[in-house]
């Protein structure tokens, strides 16, 4: 049997020295890349035994590789290793994780096992379905994001069924159908023809009762052949599933046995994630302001880190001091200062979306993660901040009508750092200059390391 195997990195030297490793141990064909994007089409097209997975950030390619095509082995190399990242490595699905420099002997044993497995599981024998539904299973146990389940439950069943096309919807407040997938890139003929499916045959009317939760419906001259499945994931609500022109899985009972198996493991998670989001605002609050903390602030930027490189997006950071503070302490006493603290955060929670993140960085500092946000928006934003603290007054409640102003330095991702230390320190810095210049202003992070500009 001929071995398909994938070399994914950056570094063109090791990657042909993991390549002649590959073909010490088996005949294989080898496609070597280093562009995540060319990667994924490939993987969507070729059928690949093993990926070996070279890069700065592994995690996510390893979740998009899995979801694309479970069945593959994947051997996440790693240069800046953590535990945390090992274990949801090996919750992902990772045959193997190993740490840089490796030995390669141990890099031979990884890929010898993952040509194994493949050979027990391949693609048309008796185990191929079981082992698709335990690395799914095995994906959504590893999710704490609701988004994150409903794009693992499309990637299955779509593989599952071989249909033409997919979605998953649920109700509005108005009860019309609404896409919720997050992944969806359907054209504007596919959209319609959801429309009109999902108008001729209304999901909620399928489903009687609880104990349904699928249906095939047969093609009509009106409707392609249709699937539903439904299932609540962390929401008290509703979503569908609903696949166009499915291939009905034989036998049937089998297939309803995969759904039940994964209807299980959606819920297990739905009640983890809720538990998980307990904990968080517990360890995540800031006990004073309200505001979310710097243990918290650690984790949004290393997601959106993940998202903007994913999407070719980029998201401001804003770094807010408030002038003069100490003065306030020494003047009015410490409880005082506590109360404006709290003031000055909820005006910074008016300023930002209810998407974008606040945080009490320390002391009088604040941050703010302006996310989806270009440096144009971010300028702006700080500037309504800067403007709406300038112009009110605090501790009326307490008779003191104190004026307050503050600095704030704004520094995109990735337009001026490439690493959550470093985006945090070119705002930071930009704050600074904006205080040792003239104090309530907003200052940007120049393009080139250690320099500013003022707005």
């Amino acid at each position: 049997m001929l071995v398909n195997i994938l070399v994914l990195g950056k570094d063109a030297k090791q990657n042909e020295l993991y390549a002649k490793c590959c073909r010490e141990l088996v005949d294989c064909h080898i496609d070597i890349m280093s562009n995540t994007d060319n990667a994924m089409s490939w993987l969507g097209r070729v059928q690949y035994h093993v990926v070996v997975l070279d890069l700065p950030q592994p995690l996510f390619t390893l979740e998009r590789i899995k979801r694309i095509h479970p069945e593959s082995s994947v051997v996440v190399l790693s240069g800046s290793p953590s535990i945390e990242d090992a274990v949801r490595a090996i919750r992902l699905g990772a045959e193997d994780f190993l740490t840089k420099p490796i030995s390669m002997e141990a890099f031979k044993l990884a890929v010898q096992r993952g040509i194994d497995r493949k050979v027990l599981f391949e693609e048309d024998g008796v185990y191929s379905k079981s082992l698709n539904l335990v690395n799914s299973c095995q994906m959504i146990s590893a999710s704490l994001e609701e988004q994150r389940i409903l794009s693992i439950v499309k990637s299955y069943l779509t593989r599952e069924l071989q249909c033409v096309h997919s979605g998953i919807f649920t109700l509005n407040k108005y009860a019309h159908f609404e896409i919720e997938d997050p992944d969806s890139s359907l054209d504007q003929g596919l959209e319609e023809i959801f429309n009109i499916a999902l108008t001729n045959h209304k999901p909620y009317e399928l489903f009687p009762d609880r104990d349904t939760f699928y249906q095939f419906i047969e093609r009509s001259p009106t409707t392609p052949a249709m699937f539903f499945f439904r299932f609540q994931c962390v929401e008290d609500r509703d979503y569908y599933y609903v696949a166009l022109s499915p291939k009905k899985p034989e036998p049937l009972t089998e297939f309803e046995g995969r759904l039940k198996i994964m209807r299980a493991q959606i819920d297990v998670t739905s009640q983890n994630i809720m538990r998980y989001r307990d904990i968080q605002k517990m360890a995540f609050i800031d006990d004073l302001t309200g505001l979310h903390n710097t243990r918290y602030l650690n984790s949004i930027l290393e997601r959106e880190i993940e998202k903007a490189r994913m999407q070719n997006s980029s998201f401001a950071i804003l770094f807010i001091d408030a002038d003069k503070f100490k003065r306030v302490n020494d003047e009015h006493g410490h409880l005082h200062g506590s109360r404006l603290l709290t003031e000055i955060a909820h005006k910074i929670k008016l300023c930002i979306r209810d998407s974008d993140s606040a945080v009490r960085y320390g002391g009088d500092e604040f941050v703010a993660v302006l996310s989806p946000c270009d440096l144009s928006t971010g300028k702006r934003v700080a500037e309504r901040i800067r403007r709406m603290i300038e112009q009110s007054e605090f501790l009326r409640d307490d008779g003191l009508n104190l004026k307050v102003t503050v600095s704030i330095g704004v520094a995109v991702y990735p337009d001026h750092a490439h690493s959550k230390e470093d985006v945090i320190e070119a705002a930071d810095q930009a704050m600074y200059n904006a205080k040792n210049k003239s104090r309530n202003s907003v200052f940007v992070a120049n393009l080139r390391a250690g320099e500013t500009s003022d707005v």
